[in-house]
Order: structure tokens, then sequence, then C-alpha cells
């Protein structure tokens, strides 16, 4: 039986190893170009969605409703930013003083506290405000009070400071604070600055 004979393999080459190696170097180059590619437009990527879903709070008041049509002392929170903003705290500051409810800014502001007040209260910790919605937490319509509350409420509405901690639904965080010209990053969970968060009931 005759073997057949064998066959060393050689693998090809240039016959310059320089351009062997600028070949390898180019070729590992461009992979992590490719690499560095992928990664950045992930992250742009990843910013484009966050920014699409950004809330941002603001606080104002005002003395007449929507329409225009009846006079109404308001305090409304709006949301003007491009996502909705999960309300996680809220606190209420008359005169740099925190309050716990409206019975005690009722008290603190009202020239005749021990007469009937009649509201229209809204809800604000815990609720989920969508873009370009808002939330009218306070109203004091002017047909259903006395002309002295409803005009001293209309001038003491200007002491009134908020502060909201808000989240979107990446759970990323912003506070909220009236005496300040914009929202602030929240590191971590929303906490209020102090113990008493304001309550309507």
């Amino acid at each position: 039986m005759i073997e057949a004979p064998e066959v060393e393999v050689h693998h090809h080459k240039t016959g310059h190893s320089l351009f062997d190696f600028i070949l390898g170097g180019t070729a590992v180059f461009l992979s992590m170009v490719s690499v560095f590619i992928a990664v950045h437009h992930g992250q742009t990527m990843e910013k484009l969605v966050e920014a699409n879903s950004w809330p941002n709070l603001s606080y104002g008041t005002g003395n007449q409703n929507d329409n225009g049509t009846q006079d109404e002392i308001s305090f409304v929170v709006r949301n003007t930013g491009v996502g909705p903003a999960r309300i996680d705290t809220f606190e209420l500051f008359y005169k740099g003083k925190p309050m716990a409810n409206l019975h005690d800014l009722n008290a603190a502001w009202s020239p005749k506290p021990n007469v009937k007040h009649f509201y229209d209260t809204s809800t604000i910790v815990d609720e989920v405000l969508p873009a370009r919605e808002a939330i009218s937490f306070l109203g004091l319509p002017r047909d259903k009070n006395p002309p002295e509350i409803w005009d001293a409420l209309n001038k003491e509405r200007f002491e009134v400071r908020v502060r909201a901690c808000y989240c979107s639904v990446f759970d990323e965080c912003w506070v909220m604070d009236s005496a300040q010209r914009r929202p602030q990053r929240q590191t971590g969970e929303c906490t209020p600055s102090q113990p008493t968060q304001f309550d309507i009931f």
C-alpha cells in the first residue's frame, strides 16, 4: 500500500511583515470604532427617550377660573413638561410656616376663621399628573363666600409657598420649590424638607 505524501499547509502571507501588521491593526481599530459608535448611539437613544418623558412642575395662583367668567382664588400645580409626573411629596408654607392641612391654613390666613369657608379642593400627593395638565388643589369661589373673606385671601395668596418632589416614569426625581426659579434634580428617593406635609383633609 502506497501512502499519500504529506501536504504541509502554509498560511498566505504578503511577504511584507510590516504590511501584515498594519492590516491587523487597522482591523482592530475599525472594530473598536464600531463598538464605540454602537455604545454612543445607545446612550444617545437612552437620553432621547428620557428627554421625551421629562416632566416639569410649576406652581401658580390666580383669581379667576379658566374661562374667566367667575372670580375664584386658585392654587394650581401644572406639568409643563413632556412626560407624566408622579407627585410623591407636597408641602405648603404660609408666611414661612408649614401647614399640615386646610384647617391650619384657614386658621392662619382668614380674618374670620370661625365662619364657614367654601373651598374647591383636590388631592395632589401620589397623583400622576400628565404632561400639559394641571391640578387646582385649592380654590375659593367668590360667589360662595363672604366678600371680606375672599378679598383678604386674594391678598394673602401671595404669601403661600409650595414645595413638591416628583418623579418621571424612569424614577428620575426633581424638587419644585415656588421660591426657586426652576426645579432641582433630586438624588435618591423623594423626601420632604421637614416633617409636616400638606393634606387637604
